[in-house]
């Protein structure tokens, strides 16, 4: 392992070089210029339903996606109800939204949008189709996931100590 000298207000301490050069600011310009568009992907993660996973005898496991900020403002707009001056989110329908794009098949697409999927729970709307599928609690906790995956949590920003 490569170590180097640094000498500080007259003593000297030995540190790693790859931890010195880890350290030293990117010029994220060049990074992102020299990067592959196809790097930038929405992050994703499954999550398990226990509930279902019990009912069905078989593991759950949904997977939820980021949503893009375009999308993540369209949702909150159509969750936006503007009644003379003032504009009242209403926080359930929010949740609904992001869960109903948020929820991905295989394929990427909104799994609660899948016609086969609501004609099989008789369902006439996507957000129908989730409140037969899922509890209050679940749908909260699905949009909390897809909001942290979304930028919206602890730690997706950090600030830079010198």
């Amino acid at each position: 392992m490569a170590t180097k000298k640094i000498t500080e207000l007259d003593r000297d301490i030995t540190v790693d070089e790859a931890e010195v050069k880890e350290k030293e600011a990117v010029n994220i310009l060049d990074l992102l210029l020299g990067s592959d568009i196809g790097e930038i992907k929405l992050p994703t993660k499954q999550m398990e339903i226990t509930r279902l996973s019990n009912i069905y005898g078989k593991p759950f496991i949904i997977t939820v996606s980021a949503l893009s900020p375009d999308k993540y403002e369209e949702v909150q707009d159509m969750a936006v109800s503007i009644k003379g001056k003032d504009a009242d989110i209403e926080i359930t329908l929010l949740q609904l939204l992001v869960v109903m794009e948020g929820v991905v098949d295989p394929t990427g697409k909104p799994m609660f949008k899948n016609k086969d999927l609501m004609n099989k729970f008789n369902a006439k709307t996507p957000k129908e189709l989730i409140r037969k599928i899922l509890l209050s609690g679940e749908i909260a906790n699905i949009y909390a996931e897809i909001s942290t995956l979304s930028g919206f949590g602890d730690g997706s920003v950090t600030e830079v100590k010198n």
